[in-house]
């Protein structure tokens, strides 16, 4: 954006202390949203964009109603999409809000600098047992925990937070400015949150109308390891033409149903 609001300005004069703090407040609301997100577009693959499921209503026997579900099934997505990606806003729990939230060099070496030190401290080795229940067991573990803090490592993993964080600004820019979000944000402001005949995007010059299937889509199966190191596996569709294989990936799920997951790609 060249211009400044007032809400970027706001966020501009809080302590980088509180900015981090708010990141990670929003960012926790935020996944809930995506995670939402990416099941209505699941659900919507078989409801709005396939026969399967029209298939079985009979002719005249619910059909009016199962019409009204489906649109209502497609417009819900497009709504709680644009909403993720709405502008910034204190108030507000979406991406560019966080992303301005880090987006200071300063705070990107905080994060990274917070990660080091959390992998220096061996706060991921495990819970130490309590010294009045077995104080030999408690300082073998203890013992273990020093034992295993890699300096090496910890400064690894807090150049990739760092180069990961720097990649989510950029990336994030690069979704504000494209063709396909201005013109998903413009049938959610014209055709579905108001009844405009002109949006205000219209009047600055033409807006691509929303296209579903022009985009070449793959089913992959991949499999992986939870947060309790069990064996996982599950399907997603995958439509980025950069992708190819052997790119690093990470799965995302629920933490109630480690077993159903979608798939990303890294940045490195």
């Amino acid at each position: 954006m060249s211009k400044r609001s007032d809400a970027e300005k706001a966020i501009e004069r809080l302590p980088r202390p509180e900015r981090i703090r708010l990141a990670k407040a929003k960012m926790e609301k935020l996944l809930d949203y995506f995670l939402y997100v990416l099941e209505l577009h699941a659900n919507n693959s078989f409801v709005v964009f396939s026969p399967l499921l029209a298939s079985q209503i009979p002719r005249s026997h619910a059909a009016h109603a199962f019409n009204v579900f489906q649109r209502s099934m497609f417009q819900i997505e497009i709504v709680r999409l644009c909403a993720i990606w709405d502008g910034v806003g204190l108030e507000r729990e979406n991406i560019p809000t966080v992303v301005k939230l880090i987006e200071d060099d300063k705070i990107i070496e905080m994060l990274a600098e917070e990660t080091r030190s959390r992998h220096m401290s061996g706060v991921d080795f495990g819970a130490v047992v309590k010294p009045e229940n077995d104080p030999i067991i408690a300082a073998e573990m203890e013992q273990e925990k020093q034992a295993s803090i890699d300096p090496q490592y910890a400064d690894e993993r807090a150049s990739l937070a760092r180069t990961e964080l720097r990649q989510v600004i950029t990336d994030t820019r690069g979704v504000l400015s494209s063709l396909r979000l201005a013109s998903i944000m413009n049938t959610r402001d014209r055709d579905i949150a108001h009844s405009l005949e002109t949006t205000r995007r219209e009047k600055d010059g033409p807006v691509q109308p929303v296209k579903y299937g022009d985009d070449v889509r793959w089913k992959v199966h991949f499999a992986y390891f939870d947060a309790k190191g069990n064996a996982q596996d599950s399907v997603d569709e995958v439509n980025d033409p950069n992708w190819k294989s052997g790119d690093a990936c990470y799965a995302v799920y629920r933490p109630q149903t480690p077993d159903v997951a979608t798939l990303h790609g890294r940045a490195i």
